[in-house]
Protein backbone atom coordinates (compact mmCIF):
# COMPACT_ATOMS: atom_id res chain seq x y z
CA UNK A 1 0.00 0.00 0.00
CA UNK A 2 3.20 2.50 0.89
CA UNK A 3 4.87 1.84 -2.12
CA UNK A 4 1.08 2.53 -4.04
CA UNK A 5 0.76 5.25 -2.43
CA UNK A 6 4.84 6.48 -3.34
CA UNK A 7 4.18 6.12 -6.87
CA UNK A 8 0.97 7.81 -6.88
CA UNK A 9 3.25 10.71 -5.49
CA UNK A 10 5.88 10.50 -7.52
CA UNK A 11 3.11 10.40 -10.97
CA UNK A 12 1.64 13.59 -9.77
CA UNK A 13 4.74 15.46 -9.65
CA UNK A 14 5.82 14.21 -13.00
CA UNK A 15 2.89 15.04 -14.61
CA UNK A 16 2.98 18.88 -12.42
CA UNK A 17 6.50 18.97 -14.15
CA UNK A 18 4.73 17.98 -17.72
CA UNK A 19 2.18 20.86 -17.19
CA UNK A 20 4.80 23.41 -16.57
CA UNK A 21 6.87 22.07 -19.65
CA UNK A 22 4.06 22.28 -21.77
CA UNK A 23 3.31 26.17 -21.25
CA UNK A 24 6.89 26.75 -22.60
CA UNK A 25 6.02 26.77 -26.44
CA UNK A 26 9.05 27.42 -27.27
CA UNK A 27 10.58 24.80 -25.23
CA UNK A 28 7.69 22.28 -26.57
CA UNK A 29 8.29 22.74 -30.21
CA UNK A 30 11.86 22.81 -29.65
CA UNK A 31 11.79 18.82 -28.17
CA UNK A 32 9.77 18.11 -31.64
CA UNK A 33 12.08 19.36 -33.79
CA UNK A 34 15.12 17.57 -31.89
CA UNK A 35 13.14 14.15 -31.76
CA UNK A 36 12.35 14.67 -35.63
CA UNK A 37 16.61 15.66 -36.09
CA UNK A 38 17.11 12.69 -33.84
CA UNK A 39 15.16 10.32 -36.07
CA UNK A 40 16.32 11.27 -39.39
CA UNK A 41 19.87 11.37 -38.08
CA UNK A 42 19.32 7.22 -36.46
CA UNK A 43 17.82 6.06 -40.24
CA UNK A 44 20.15 7.60 -41.90
CA UNK A 45 21.18 4.68 -44.20
CA UNK A 46 17.25 3.82 -44.31
CA UNK A 47 16.93 6.96 -46.14
CA UNK A 48 20.26 6.83 -48.12
CA UNK A 49 18.95 3.62 -49.45
CA UNK A 50 15.72 4.74 -50.59
CA UNK A 51 16.83 7.44 -52.24
CA UNK A 52 19.56 5.69 -53.79
CA UNK A 53 22.13 8.29 -53.42
CA UNK A 54 25.76 8.49 -51.19
CA UNK A 55 27.00 10.54 -48.94
CA UNK A 56 30.74 9.21 -49.21
CA UNK A 57 30.85 8.23 -52.63
CA UNK A 58 32.47 10.99 -54.89
CA UNK A 59 31.30 11.52 -58.41
CA UNK A 60 33.16 13.79 -61.04
CA UNK A 61 30.10 13.65 -63.35
CA UNK A 62 27.87 15.38 -60.48
CA UNK A 63 29.89 18.24 -59.23
CA UNK A 64 27.79 21.09 -57.52
CA UNK A 65 24.36 20.01 -59.02
CA UNK A 66 21.71 22.01 -58.00
CA UNK A 67 18.62 20.38 -55.92
CA UNK A 68 16.57 17.75 -57.99
CA UNK A 69 15.80 14.35 -57.09
CA UNK A 70 16.60 12.47 -55.69
CA UNK A 71 19.27 14.76 -54.85
CA UNK A 72 16.72 16.73 -52.40
CA UNK A 73 19.66 19.78 -51.62
CA UNK A 74 21.81 19.20 -54.80
CA UNK A 75 25.69 17.87 -54.31
CA UNK A 76 28.59 19.20 -53.37
CA UNK A 77 31.88 19.93 -54.82
CA UNK A 78 32.87 16.08 -54.96
CA UNK A 79 29.48 15.22 -56.81
CA UNK A 80 28.28 13.36 -53.04
CA UNK A 81 24.77 13.92 -51.86
CA UNK A 82 24.30 16.74 -49.59
CA UNK A 83 21.06 15.91 -48.11
CA UNK A 84 22.27 12.49 -46.96
CA UNK A 85 25.84 13.72 -45.84
CA UNK A 86 23.74 16.55 -43.54
CA UNK A 87 21.63 13.78 -41.87
CA UNK A 88 25.01 11.47 -41.44
CA UNK A 89 26.44 14.63 -40.27
CA UNK A 90 24.08 15.12 -37.84
CA UNK A 91 24.84 11.88 -36.11
CA UNK A 92 28.32 12.98 -35.37
CA UNK A 93 27.09 15.97 -34.53
CA UNK A 94 24.66 15.43 -32.01
CA UNK A 95 26.73 12.12 -30.76
CA UNK A 96 29.37 14.67 -30.25
CA UNK A 97 27.22 16.92 -27.92
CA UNK A 98 25.11 14.49 -26.20
CA UNK A 99 27.75 11.85 -25.25
CA UNK A 100 30.27 14.77 -24.01
CA UNK A 101 27.40 16.88 -22.10
CA UNK A 102 26.33 13.35 -19.97
CA UNK A 103 29.83 12.45 -19.68
CA UNK A 104 30.51 16.25 -18.33
CA UNK A 105 27.65 16.13 -16.39
CA UNK A 106 28.38 12.55 -14.64
CA UNK A 107 31.88 13.70 -13.60
CA UNK A 108 30.69 17.52 -12.43
CA UNK A 109 28.32 15.58 -10.44
CA UNK A 110 30.58 13.32 -8.48
CA UNK A 111 32.89 16.28 -8.09
CA UNK A 112 30.57 19.05 -7.22
CA UNK A 113 28.82 16.14 -4.78
CA UNK A 114 31.66 15.04 -2.58
CA UNK A 115 32.84 18.88 -2.69
CA UNK A 116 29.60 20.42 -1.35
CA UNK A 117 28.59 17.09 1.30
CA UNK A 118 32.02 16.25 2.89
CA UNK A 119 32.92 19.97 2.64
CA UNK A 120 36.73 20.47 4.54
CA UNK A 121 39.95 20.06 2.79
CA UNK A 122 38.00 18.05 0.02
CA UNK A 123 35.82 20.80 -0.89
CA UNK A 124 38.96 23.28 -0.79
CA UNK A 125 41.11 21.06 -2.83
CA UNK A 126 38.41 19.76 -5.56
CA UNK A 127 36.80 23.70 -6.29
CA UNK A 128 40.65 25.24 -6.41
CA UNK A 129 41.14 22.71 -9.49
CA UNK A 130 38.13 23.62 -10.59
CA UNK A 131 38.35 27.15 -10.41
CA UNK A 132 41.83 27.02 -11.99
CA UNK A 133 40.22 24.85 -14.97
CA UNK A 134 37.62 27.71 -15.24
CA UNK A 135 40.18 29.97 -15.53
CA UNK A 136 42.13 28.44 -18.81
CA UNK A 137 40.90 29.89 -22.42
CA UNK A 138 38.85 26.75 -23.19
CA UNK A 139 38.72 26.93 -27.18
CA UNK A 140 42.91 28.07 -27.77
CA UNK A 141 43.75 24.86 -25.77
CA UNK A 142 41.27 22.56 -27.59
CA UNK A 143 42.58 24.05 -30.86
CA UNK A 144 46.43 22.79 -29.29
CA UNK A 145 44.94 19.31 -28.13
CA UNK A 146 42.80 18.80 -31.46
CA UNK A 147 46.26 18.74 -33.42
CA UNK A 148 47.52 16.36 -31.09
CA UNK A 149 47.31 12.69 -32.06
CA UNK A 150 45.47 10.04 -29.64
CA UNK A 151 49.18 8.15 -29.17
CA UNK A 152 50.44 10.74 -28.45
CA UNK A 153 48.33 12.36 -25.48
CA UNK A 154 47.56 8.51 -24.26
CA UNK A 155 50.61 6.77 -25.65
CA UNK A 156 53.09 7.07 -22.71
CA UNK A 157 53.03 3.73 -20.34
CA UNK A 158 55.14 4.63 -16.78
CA UNK A 159 53.88 1.63 -14.30
CA UNK A 160 56.41 2.51 -11.92
CA UNK A 161 55.95 6.04 -11.92
CA UNK A 162 52.30 5.91 -11.89
CA UNK A 163 52.39 3.62 -8.70
CA UNK A 164 54.86 5.49 -7.06
CA UNK A 165 52.72 8.83 -8.01
CA UNK A 166 49.20 6.96 -6.08
CA UNK A 167 51.42 5.92 -3.13
CA UNK A 168 52.12 9.75 -2.66
CA UNK A 169 48.93 10.69 -3.00
CA UNK A 170 47.72 7.94 -0.36
CA UNK A 171 50.51 9.44 1.65
CA UNK A 172 49.09 12.96 1.36
CA UNK A 173 45.77 11.93 1.67
CA UNK A 174 46.38 10.18 4.92
CA UNK A 175 48.08 12.96 6.37
CA UNK A 176 44.82 14.73 5.85
CA UNK A 177 42.26 12.56 7.03
CA UNK A 178 44.22 12.59 10.25
CA UNK A 179 44.40 15.99 10.47
CA UNK A 180 41.06 16.74 10.00
CA UNK A 181 39.78 14.47 12.79
CA UNK A 182 42.76 16.06 15.02
CA UNK A 183 40.87 19.27 14.16
CA UNK A 184 37.99 17.90 16.04
CA UNK A 185 39.62 17.41 19.19
CA UNK A 186 39.22 13.44 19.17
CA UNK A 187 41.80 11.36 21.45
CA UNK A 188 44.11 9.16 19.14
CA UNK A 189 41.97 5.81 20.19
CA UNK A 190 39.19 7.76 18.03
CA UNK A 191 41.28 8.47 15.24
CA UNK A 192 40.14 5.36 13.29
CA UNK A 193 43.51 4.23 11.69
CA UNK A 194 42.44 1.96 9.77
CA UNK A 195 39.60 3.36 8.49
CA UNK A 196 41.77 6.64 7.39
CA UNK A 197 44.33 3.79 5.64
CA UNK A 198 41.26 2.51 3.87
CA UNK A 199 40.39 5.78 2.56
CA UNK A 200 43.99 6.73 1.33
CA UNK A 201 44.05 3.01 -0.30
CA UNK A 202 40.43 3.64 -1.99
CA UNK A 203 41.62 6.67 -3.19
CA UNK A 204 45.11 5.67 -4.78
CA UNK A 205 44.16 2.22 -5.90
CA UNK A 206 41.38 4.10 -8.16
CA UNK A 207 43.46 6.25 -9.49
CA UNK A 208 45.99 3.45 -10.30
CA UNK A 209 43.31 1.20 -11.71
CA UNK A 210 41.79 4.19 -13.81
CA UNK A 211 45.80 4.53 -15.05
CA UNK A 212 45.79 1.12 -15.98
CA UNK A 213 42.46 0.91 -17.75
CA UNK A 214 42.57 4.18 -19.73
CA UNK A 215 47.13 3.39 -20.88
CA UNK A 216 46.90 -0.40 -20.85
CA UNK A 217 43.57 -1.71 -21.72
CA UNK A 218 42.78 0.71 -24.48
CA UNK A 219 45.23 0.55 -27.75
CA UNK A 220 44.99 3.89 -28.69
CA UNK A 221 47.05 2.98 -31.61
CA UNK A 222 44.30 1.33 -33.17
CA UNK A 223 41.66 3.45 -31.61
CA UNK A 224 43.77 6.67 -33.29
CA UNK A 225 44.12 5.51 -36.86
CA UNK A 226 40.40 4.39 -37.34
CA UNK A 227 37.91 7.01 -39.31
CA UNK A 228 36.61 8.08 -36.14
CA UNK A 229 39.67 8.72 -34.28
CA UNK A 230 38.94 12.35 -34.64
CA UNK A 231 35.14 12.03 -32.69
CA UNK A 232 36.34 9.79 -30.02
CA UNK A 233 39.48 12.74 -29.45
CA UNK A 234 37.15 15.59 -30.09
CA UNK A 235 34.71 14.16 -27.10
CA UNK A 236 37.50 13.30 -24.78
CA UNK A 237 38.63 17.28 -25.17
CA UNK A 238 34.83 18.85 -24.88
CA UNK A 239 34.80 16.62 -21.58
CA UNK A 240 38.12 17.50 -20.25
CA UNK A 241 37.47 21.73 -20.57
CA UNK A 242 33.08 21.07 -20.11
CA UNK A 243 32.27 19.31 -16.62
CA UNK A 244 33.44 22.40 -14.60
CA UNK A 245 30.03 24.40 -14.38
CA UNK A 246 28.11 21.28 -13.91
CA UNK A 247 30.31 20.71 -10.49
CA UNK A 248 29.92 23.78 -9.16
CA UNK A 249 26.02 23.48 -9.65
CA UNK A 250 26.05 20.14 -8.01
CA UNK A 251 28.32 21.42 -5.51
CA UNK A 252 25.98 24.63 -4.45
CA UNK A 253 23.06 21.76 -4.71
CA UNK A 254 24.78 19.58 -2.14
CA UNK A 255 25.67 22.36 0.32
CA UNK A 256 22.07 23.47 0.91
CA UNK A 257 20.46 19.83 1.26
CA UNK A 258 22.91 18.40 3.24
CA UNK A 259 21.81 21.40 5.79
CA UNK A 260 17.88 20.53 5.58
CA UNK A 261 15.76 18.50 7.98
CA UNK A 262 15.50 15.51 6.20
CA UNK A 263 19.01 14.47 5.90
CA UNK A 264 20.11 15.65 9.36
CA UNK A 265 16.79 13.03 10.04
CA UNK A 266 18.12 10.03 7.68
CA UNK A 267 21.74 11.06 9.37
CA UNK A 268 20.38 10.74 12.83
CA UNK A 269 18.83 7.23 12.05
CA UNK A 270 22.62 6.02 11.12
CA UNK A 271 22.47 6.24 6.86
CA UNK A 272 26.20 6.62 6.13
CA UNK A 273 27.47 8.65 3.65
CA UNK A 274 27.07 6.86 0.69
CA UNK A 275 23.32 6.00 1.25
CA UNK A 276 22.85 9.60 2.28
CA UNK A 277 24.92 10.91 -0.95
CA UNK A 278 22.96 8.30 -4.18
CA UNK A 279 19.67 8.21 -2.01
CA UNK A 280 18.53 11.32 -0.48
CA UNK A 281 21.09 14.40 -2.11
CA UNK A 282 21.52 13.27 -5.16
CA UNK A 283 17.94 12.74 -6.40
CA UNK A 284 16.92 16.67 -4.99
CA UNK A 285 20.11 17.75 -7.15
CA UNK A 286 19.06 16.41 -10.41
CA UNK A 287 17.09 19.71 -11.72
CA UNK A 288 20.17 21.98 -11.89
CA UNK A 289 22.38 19.21 -13.31
CA UNK A 290 19.70 18.13 -15.45
CA UNK A 291 19.16 21.29 -16.89
CA UNK A 292 23.10 22.47 -16.85
CA UNK A 293 23.73 19.56 -19.07
CA UNK A 294 20.85 20.43 -21.95
CA UNK A 295 22.63 23.21 -22.16
CA UNK A 296 25.82 22.48 -22.71
CA UNK A 297 24.94 19.91 -25.40
CA UNK A 298 24.48 23.37 -27.40
CA UNK A 299 27.73 24.67 -26.52
CA UNK A 300 29.38 21.68 -27.23
CA UNK A 301 27.79 21.24 -30.81
CA UNK A 302 29.12 24.66 -31.40
CA UNK A 303 32.64 23.63 -30.11
CA UNK A 304 32.66 20.59 -32.29
CA UNK A 305 31.32 22.54 -35.47
CA UNK A 306 34.03 25.51 -34.75
CA UNK A 307 36.87 23.36 -34.38
CA UNK A 308 35.99 21.18 -37.57
CA UNK A 309 35.92 24.54 -39.44
CA UNK A 310 39.34 25.11 -38.64
CA UNK A 311 40.00 21.37 -39.41
CA UNK A 312 41.13 20.19 -36.14
CA UNK A 313 37.85 18.32 -35.82
CA UNK A 314 35.92 15.96 -37.42
CA UNK A 315 37.83 14.56 -40.09
CA UNK A 316 36.79 13.23 -43.68
CA UNK A 317 35.73 10.31 -44.68
CA UNK A 318 33.10 11.27 -41.62
CA UNK A 319 30.76 13.79 -42.13
CA UNK A 320 30.04 16.42 -39.44
CA UNK A 321 28.33 19.54 -40.03
CA UNK A 322 31.48 21.53 -38.79
CA UNK A 323 33.85 20.28 -41.83
CA UNK A 324 30.96 20.74 -44.17
CA UNK A 325 31.43 23.93 -43.53
CA UNK A 326 35.03 23.87 -43.74
CA UNK A 327 34.57 21.94 -47.09
CA UNK A 328 32.19 24.79 -48.28
CA UNK A 329 34.62 27.52 -48.05
CA UNK A 330 36.15 27.75 -51.33
CA UNK A 331 32.99 27.36 -52.90
CA UNK A 332 30.84 29.63 -50.94
CA UNK A 333 30.63 32.41 -53.77
CA UNK A 334 29.75 30.11 -56.67
CA UNK A 335 27.54 27.74 -54.29
CA UNK A 336 26.66 29.01 -51.20
CA UNK A 337 24.25 26.13 -50.53
CA UNK A 338 26.58 24.66 -49.05
CA UNK A 339 27.69 26.67 -46.68
CA UNK A 340 24.06 27.45 -45.92
CA UNK A 341 22.67 24.19 -44.87
CA UNK A 342 24.97 22.82 -42.75
CA UNK A 343 25.43 26.13 -40.60
CA UNK A 344 21.43 26.30 -40.87
CA UNK A 345 21.14 23.17 -39.44
CA UNK A 346 23.64 23.97 -36.06
CA UNK A 347 21.81 27.33 -35.33
CA UNK A 348 18.23 25.31 -35.52
CA UNK A 349 20.16 22.66 -33.61
CA UNK A 350 21.83 25.02 -30.94
CA UNK A 351 18.62 27.32 -30.50
CA UNK A 352 16.09 23.89 -29.83
CA UNK A 353 19.23 22.77 -27.52
CA UNK A 354 18.66 26.37 -25.19
CA UNK A 355 15.11 26.92 -26.20
CA UNK A 356 14.57 23.13 -24.02
CA UNK A 357 17.24 24.10 -21.12
CA UNK A 358 14.93 27.30 -20.61
CA UNK A 359 11.66 25.04 -20.49
CA UNK A 360 12.99 22.17 -18.13
CA UNK A 361 14.50 24.98 -15.89
CA UNK A 362 10.73 26.50 -15.32
CA UNK A 363 9.51 22.94 -15.21
CA UNK A 364 11.68 21.52 -12.89
CA UNK A 365 12.09 24.53 -10.75
CA UNK A 366 10.30 23.09 -7.18
CA UNK A 367 8.63 26.21 -6.17
CA UNK A 368 7.00 26.74 -9.43
CA UNK A 369 5.88 23.24 -9.90
CA UNK A 370 4.61 23.38 -5.71
CA UNK A 371 2.77 26.62 -6.80
CA UNK A 372 1.14 25.31 -9.54
CA UNK A 373 -0.05 21.86 -7.77
CA UNK A 374 -1.77 24.31 -5.73
CA UNK A 375 -4.05 26.11 -8.12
Amino acid sequence: MADVMQSQKIESFTILVWKRFKKHQLALISTIILIILGLVSIFAPTIEYFLGVSHDTASLSMVNMPASWPHILGTNELGQDVFTRLIFGGRISLSVGLISALTSAIIGSVIGLCAGFFGGFVDSALMRFTDAMLSVPVLPLMIVFSALELDILFGSKNLVGAGIGCLAIAAITLVFRYASFARKNQSTKDLSFFRMIADALIVSGTLFIGYVAIFYFIDWKSVGSGNFSSVIKLILIIVFFGWMTVARLARAAAMQLKNMEFVTAVRALGANNKRMLLVHILPNALAPIIVAATLEVGGNILYEAALSFLGLGIQPPVSSWGNMLNNAVDYIKTTPSLAFWPGFFILVTVACFNFLGDGMRDALDPHQVMKSGKK
